[in-house]
């Protein structure tokens, strides 16, 4: 199989690399088995952090989306080093980069590539550059639910919805400033229905289970395009 992994910038704020040392032994054991497999990270408290400090000085929103797009790809090569020579040593700056790397045949990691551009929706891209056939949103929540629920404590898990449905449930909660988090914006969901591409949302707690989440054996929610 062809795996794109997004990874939320949240799993870089932790100090005890216990969860990115689970994802080397994932992705080893995915390219061991001979899956191809991408992965784009978020900017984290590391993007968060200057992305305040410059809106505080004045700086626009595209240069905020500038510190954003530099923090997720520092991220991308603590992926990269942690990887060794199972990835391409370069962290591709736009999806030409990205295609180019992808056609060496290694794990491929990559930050944001351009200003008003979301990673959600770089990873819904990069997905469909390289023909994939999953695209895994690992994010802090174990799935999609019917309503937010860091605020309802009774808000239900789906265990598979399609993209009409996540865009309601979405709708009105997205935020377009730099730095903020989205599970798929506007522009990730619309790649995802034109290329017909399955997505995974899961919790990055449960990455040493990423095969057993692909297999549909543990929580997470499985979104198909509409």
């Amino acid at each position: 199989m062809k795996l794109i992994l997004k990874l939320s910038g949240k799993i870089f704020d932790e100090e005890d690399p216990q969860k990115l040392l689970t994802l080397k032994e994932v992705v080893k054991e995915l390219v061991n088995e001979g899956n191809r497999v991408g992965i784009v990270t978020g900017g984290g408290s590391t993007a968060r952090k200057y992305i305040s400090l410059a809106r505080r000085m004045g700086s626009n929103e595209a240069y905020l989306d500038l510190l954003g797009i530099w923090a997720s790809r520092l991220n991308a090569y603590l992926v990269v080093f942690s990887l060794n020579d199972l990835a391409y040593m370069k962290v591709p700056e736009s999806l030409e980069d990205f295609i180019q790397a992808w056609s060496y045949g290694k794990v491929v990691v990559t930050g944001g590539f351009q200003p008003g551009q979301s990673t959600a929706a770089v990873s819904a891209l990069v997905a469909e550059a390289s023909n994939a056939d999953l695209l895994i949103i690992a994010t802090n929540v174990d799935g999609v639910y019917d309503r937010d629920p860091r605020i309802y404590k009774d808000a239900r898990l789906l265990t598979k919805i399609n993209t009409e449905k996540l865009k309601e449930i979405l709708e009105g909660t997205q935020s377009v400033k730099a730095g903020t988090y989205e599970l798929l914006d506007p522009m990730a969901i619309k790649i995802v229905e034109r290329s017909k591409i399955k997505v995974i949302v899961m919790n990055y707690n449960k990455l040493g289970k990423l095969k057993d989440i692909i297999a549909g054996k543990e929580i997470s929610t499985l979104v198909e395009p509409e």
